[in-house]
């Protein structure tokens, strides 16, 4: 046997046991590269119960960012500002809102704090309104919903489309800017994703399903009328996802427990 180093072991023995040795140092290491963000994880229920598993987290490694400066992960995040508790007390249970359920920031309405600046595409924020993006329009095939009256699911009227913002990265058309005509929000500008609007060409309107029309005024708000950071959109998109469970919820009769179910269904 040449190719035996003794009379029990030989090349290929050690080559399968290399191999396996490799491999299992391998996961090892994904596994432990994957949890530099989002861990170590805190549950809320019982108290503060901290979870890293195994592999624990990693050491901090600085990262360069493609829009200059740098980042930390795994990096110390300031903790929600979810309003909410456990249904039960055991780990991993699910969380019932505590007061309004639009703005407990849980389930659906719950979002990550992303940079609190522009996404960029090529240098150029990648959320503008037409205003700005003026290289970008309407096709005449297309019905523009600028002017147009927004109303809720049960036709409550709640403003008037005054503008586009586009996706210079996607290159769709993301919201519409909402000119609110609600006695206690009258003037004021919020953002409507075009995913939840409901755009009708015969009636010229747009619906809203996900919120009823008292909710309108509670819609997120921007810092500038010109522009969205990520953490802004998130903070926006995670609003209207918690209407789309709560709100919708709420209005056919699905109890939300320990929300304030009077409030949200006036």
């Amino acid at each position: 046997m040449t190719d035996a180093i003794t009379r029990t072991i030989d090349g290929e023995q050690i080559l399968v046991a290399a191999f396996f040795v490799f491999f299992a140092y391998l996961v090892y290491y994904l596994r432990r590269e994957d949890k530099r963000e989002g861990y170590p994880l805190v549950d809320i229920s019982p108290v503060g119960t901290v979870s890293e598993g195994f592999p624990g987290t990693p050491e901090p490694k600085v990262y360069a960012l493609l829009d200059g400066g740098t980042t930390q992960m795994p990096h110390d995040e300031a903790p929600s500002r979810m309003l909410g508790r456990p249904l039960m007390r055991f780990p991993g249970a699910p969380l019932v809102p505590l007061g309004d359920p639009l703005l407990a920031e849980i389930g659906p309405g719950a979002y990550p704090l992303r940079k609190d600046e522009p996404m960029l595409s090529m240098g150029t924020p990648q959320l503008q309104p037409l205003r700005i993006a003026q290289e970008w329009r309407v096709t005449e095939r297309e019905t523009d919903p600028r002017g147009m009256p927004v109303v809720d699911g049960h036709d409550a009227g709640v403003g008037v489309v005054r503008d586009l913002w586009v996706d210079r990265g996607s290159k769709i058309l993301r919201y519409l800017e909402v000119e609110l005509t609600l006695p206690e929000a009258e003037g004021r500008r919020i953002l409507l994703p075009i995913f939840y609007a409901d755009i009708g060409r015969r009636r010229a309107r747009v619906r809203v399903r996900v919120l009823m029309a008292h909710q309108f005024a509670q819609v997120p708000g921007l810092a500038s009328l010109d522009q969205i950071t990520a953490r802004e959109e998130d903070r926006l998109n995670a609003f209207y996802a918690g209407g789309e469970l709560f709100s919708r919820g709420l209005a056919g009769g699905l109890p939300v427990p320990g929300g304030n179910v009077a409030e949200s269904v006036a």
